[in-house]
């Protein structure tokens, strides 16, 4: 073997354990193909230099937690290096916004990063997957995430469900989420109620009604069956009862029946909604002066 070819395989190798040793620097599946170009390079970075991403996923940031990545960063600096694309004479973050945030929390002036030359579609890509696979998102920011995909990139719930490594029918049940009202929606953000919960909700059009069902999930702590079985069991009541406007919509129904089911547990009475096209009337029994009197100390209670 002479001397050109021993030369060309350690190259090799070398280039070779370079694109191992970042990939798993990064701490991601997603692969970092060496080439011989200053965009593959980790470099220090002028913070000022920086921007986030308006696309970017994920919209919300634990203020705790950004505060105890920035004392970690203080005492240890940073390890991980953030990547990032180049766009009008700047640098729009692809991956790492937190721990961009934390730097600038302890007045650090650069930051190390891998620049990437990236179309806006991988930009919002790799943002996405690398975000998941931190399980950085909640549910509605992955949904709005998928939803920018198919609308602005022309991809297909086939394609997302692809690059990142989910089922189609997956993919569909979290971009069904976007259908929530917006109460509820903050709920799911939250973390007051689960995605699975929220996907039970979706059989309630109304958003106020559908709310005031997430808010006796939360009262309750139901479980997702236990949501799903109560749905179930009050559509079932809607239909034997029939009730007297006959195109009355199902959800309103299903509402009017947690309200009463709310105020019979509040009063500890019995509690019947007269609904007439959304007016009528609230008829609260009592067997007694005593208990009247009770009902009212109750109700003048919850007044003040």
């Amino acid at each position: 073997m002479n001397r050109e070819d021993t030369a060309d395989r350690t190259e090799k190798r070398r280039t070779k354990g370079l694109g191992r040793g970042l990939g798993a620097l990064l701490g991601s599946d997603i692969a970092i193909e060496p080439r011989q170009t200053p965009a593959n390079q980790i470099v220090d970075l002028q913070i000022t230099l920086i921007e986030p991403n308006e696309d970017q996923p994920r919209k919300s940031f634990d203020e705790g937690k950004l505060a105890e990545l920035a004392a970690s960063i203080k005492e240890n600096g940073i390890i991980q290096p953030i990547i990032v694309t180049r766009k009008d004479g700047r640098y729009i973050i692809v991956a790492g916004e937190r721990r961009w945030r934390a730097a600038q929390m302890v007045g650090l002036k650069t930051i190390p990063a891998i620049i990437r030359e990236l179309t806006d579609k991988e930009v919002v890509q790799q943002s996405l997957i690398e975000n998941i696979q931190r399980q950085d998102l909640n549910p509605i920011e992955e949904a709005e995430a998928f939803s920018m995909l198919m609308t602005e990139h022309n991809m297909t719930q086939e394609e997302l469900a692809q690059i990142l490594g989910r089922s189609r029918p997956a993919v569909a049940n979290t971009l069904r989420l976007l259908q929530l009202g917006a109460r509820t929606t903050e709920y799911v953000i939250r973390e007051q109620i689960s995605a699975g919960h929220a996907r039970a909700l979706l059989a309630i059009s109304d958003p106020v009604l559908q709310a005031s069902m997430a808010e006796e999930i939360m009262r309750r702590d139901w479980s997702v069956r236990q949501t799903e079985n109560r749905i179930r069991q009050m559509q079932r009541q809607q239909k034997q009862e029939k009730p007297e406007v006959q195109d009355e919509d199902e959800a309103y129904n299903l509402a009017l029946q947690t309200v009463t089911e709310r105020l019979t547990e509040l009063l500890g009475t019995r509690v019947k909604l007269q609904d007439r096209k959304n007016k009528g009337d609230i008829v609260i029994s009592y067997s007694s002066l005593d208990e009247l009197n009770r009902i009212l100390d109750l109700i003048v209670g919850r007044i003040k």
